[in-house]
């Protein structure tokens, strides 16, 4: 670093966990950039604050991970078409005096779901979570073309999406009326706790259900991909979401195409996967 590097980064409460840092420094050294990127331990009290001194250092911007996007949205003077629909922001860009908020977990869970071969037109989909990434989920699949349904423990803020909303108690149910789910709460990051269990999944297989999407992210498998992976189904974990929200940040930051590749080689290598 010298007088000349510029910041970004990534804000959440807790954050040590982000793998961020690492395959952003990796795709940074790649592309020649004189450029940080640091994770911010920051609580939701001093957000505010936070934002408006990384504005005034000067900093390029910063991601936005749990539980900070609803709140990012609302400090942002300007925001993208994509980040009104969704009413949540995971990436803030200053420039000419501006604090504009994206939303670009809509483009990190289409690729993802792209990834797993699924086709949405048409199909039915459950999405699991109301939370900003559940947003996310339910605006990237009625884009595509998909029907919708949410669970959410609270029933009022699924209902707040306008989609049909499934009781939270009839998740092991509604997962055989849908070829997908998308499981977006923070449910399965202790590697323990599963929002469907591997009999539900296993008798849903048996219906309509065919692909399982998990937004959280593990050295190992979650809970919901192991189970869904020995239910014979199609599953993948948050990992590819999160470096394709990534590369579509980079974009905003810097005005060209990520390097994706190099961003998936480190992220893969710091979750410990070949």
């Amino acid at each position: 670093m010298d007088a000349q590097t510029s910041l970004v980064g990534v804000v959440g409460h807790p954050v040590r966990h982000s793998l961020s840092p690492v395959f952003w420094d990796a795709a940074l050294r790649h592309d020649g950039r004189n450029t940080v990127f640091l994770a911010f331990d920051v609580r939701p009290d001093d957000l505010a604050s936070f934002v408006e001194g990384m504005r005034v250092a000067g900093a390029r911007g910063f991601n936005v991970t749990l539980p900070h996007k609803a709140a990012a949205f609302a400090l942002c003077s300007e925001r993208s078409d994509v980040a009104v629909q969704t009413r949540a922001v995971n990436v803030v860009v200053f420039e000419d005096g501006k604090v504009t908020g994206s939303n670009t977990d809509v483009h990190g869970v289409t690729e993802a779901i792209r990834d797993l071969g699924v086709e949405l037109e048409g199909a039915r989909s459950l999405v699991v979570g109301a939370g900003g990434a559940g947003r996310a989920a339910v605006h990237a699949l009625r884009r595509a073309g998909a029907e919708v349904s949410v669970a959410n423990r609270t029933r009022e803020r699924a209902e707040d999406l306008d989609v049909p909303v499934v009781a939270w108690s009839g998740l092991a149910r509604a997962a055989g009326e849908v070829e997908l789910i998308v499981q977006t709460t923070t449910v399965g990051m202790d590697g323990e706790d599963s929002v469907i269990d591997e009999p539900a999944l296993r008798a849903a297989a048996g219906h309509r259900l065919r692909a399982v999407l998990d937004v959280v992210y593990r050295p190992d498998e979650t809970p919901l991909v192991r189970s869904a992976h020995a239910a014979g189904l199609v599953a993948a974990d948050g990992l590819g979401m999160l470096v394709h929200q990534a590369a579509e940040a980079w974009q905003l930051f810097f005005g060209r195409p990520a390097p994706v590749d190099v961003m998936r080689r480190a992220a893969s290598a710091a979750a410990g996967r070949s």
